[in-house]
């Protein structure tokens, strides 16, 4: 990875790019990046190092990404309106998502460039992360290997947190129904030799012949018509003692996401109806407020959970 400065000035870039064609939307951004790099210096730069490399790998300018980011945000905006004026997204189900996002390479390459770049850039993402890092060191400290299952990897960032903390890690098993998010996943993660493996197929679909210690399902409830179901096959292919990180956010109309979750409380609820139970959790809200107004205004809520089987 390049030195620090070539990864603040790869960012200072993008965020000038977003500014001159969103001048409101860049002020939220650099607040967040102030934040980030006030209170997560090393852990921000080491991942801006990442989606660095990877765009100047597929060989995609500033500018393009910058655009790719945009459009996005405009579909949320677009998808945002629908969800306040009629309390539900607009995506009804899964059938619908795959027909106007998953199926699409064009649709799917800038969402998937868009949401590669919010991971540094997003505030309640990033939080995410660093809870995870913290939490993962504590809860498998006297395990010298792990077993792990990533769901939905989207860019695999969560995987190269554990791969990262645990270097003696058995194997990583990848499954998603997108090439797309693979491909991604492949290019910045890798497959570390033959450890960490990748299968495109529907987790449904995936065998339950093998257990893993850990298994990471990140923001892919929302996207589901029965997230009940999910859970339930999940918690089959923990061994004893094997813990499932969850995230989800509230009230985040997008593109693709299908299933609303109001509140954290019905988050959990789902959780112990699963079957599951709750050990840690956190939750971060995407914009700057006090919980009573966020909640008032049906602010995106991104909820992190880790849960065992009962």
């Amino acid at each position: 990875m390049e030195n620090s400065s070539n990864n603040i000035l790869f960012l200072e870039k993008l965020v000038s790019q977003i500014e001159n064609k969103d001048k409101l939307h860049s002020k939220k951004i650099k607040s967040n990046i102030q934040f980030l790099s006030e209170h997560f210096p090393n852990q921000l730069d080491e991942l801006i190092g990442l989606v660095k490399s990877y765009f100047i790998n597929v060989g995609l300018s500033s500018e393009r990404v910058a655009d790719d980011y945009l459009k996005m945000i405009r579909d949320m905006r677009i998808e945002g309106i629908y969800f306040f004026k009629y309390g539900k997204y607009r995506c009804e189900n899964q059938t619908i998502a795959n027909d106007y996002v998953y199926s699409k390479p064009d649709v799917m390459s800038y969402y998937m460039n868009a949401l590669l770049v919010s991971q540094v850039m997003w505030k309640h993402h990033f939080n995410i992360f660093m809870y995870f890092q913290t939490q993962i060191k504590s809860l498998f400290k006297n395990y010298s290997k792990l077993n792990i299952l990533d769901i939905g990897p989207g860019h695999g960032f969560f995987s190269y947190i554990v791969k990262k903390e645990f270097p003696k890690y058995e194997t990583i098993d990848i499954v998603d129904i997108s090439e797309t998010s693979l491909e991604m996943t492949n290019k910045i993660i890798g497959t570390d030799g033959d450890k960490i493996r990748y299968f495109r197929k529907d987790v449904f679909d995936y065998g339950e012949e093998k257990k893993y210690d850990f298994i990471v399902l990140g923001e892919v409830l929302e996207h589901l018509d029965d997230p009940k179901g999910i859970l339930n096959k999940l918690s089959k292919l923990l061994n004893p003692g094997g813990v499932i990180w969850i995230t989800v956010p509230t009230n985040s109309p997008a593109l693709d996401h299908v299933y609303l979750f109001k509140t954290k409380e019905e988050i959990v609820e789902l959780v112990t109806d699963s079957g599951l139970r709750t050990i840690h959790q956190c939750n971060y809200f995407a914009e700057e407020m006090d919980e009573v107004d966020a909640l008032k205004f049906k602010i995106t809520n991104l909820v992190g959970i880790f849960c065992v089987n009962i």
